[in-house]
């Protein structure tokens, strides 16, 4: 893929792709805490996760949904609750990249489910 088609995780790219997706990002399907609900997304997602010595380790993940505020994705190792991350989504129609905070993580049968909340770029 060419760097000019990853594009900034903005509210409004992500909004644009639902839509395009023809998903409706409000409705039933939310759990009483999320803004809008989940759809299934598969698609590859790289993280670049920090360490204490201030590096970042580079890894892949397989996205599971996605949302208008957040991505859920299966990852081989447990990540911290409150952790903050360089995300990128690869989705058929374009790449994003931006920020995300993890905001739970629960063992499953291959490895972690992670549900994370986007930190959108204003852009």
């Amino acid at each position: 893929m060419d760097t000019s088609e990853i594009c900034a995780l903005t509210e409004d790219a992500v909004a644009k792709l639902l839509a395009e997706r023809a998903v409706q990002a409000n409705g039933s399907g939310t759990n009483g805490r999320r803004k809008a609900p989940r759809w299934p997304f598969p698609g590859t997602v790289e993280l670049w996760i920090p360490d204490e010595n201030g590096t970042e380790q580079h890894t892949l993940a397989t996205s599971l949904n996605l949302s208008a505020y957040g991505i859920g994705i299966e990852v081989e190792d447990a990540l911290p609750v409150g952790l903050e991350l360089a995300i990128a989504i690869h989705e058929p129609e374009i790449s994003f990249h931006g920020r995300a905070v993890v905001r739970h993580c629960t063992e499953i049968e291959d490895g972690y489910y992670v549900g994370m909340q986007f930190g959108f770029s204003k852009q």
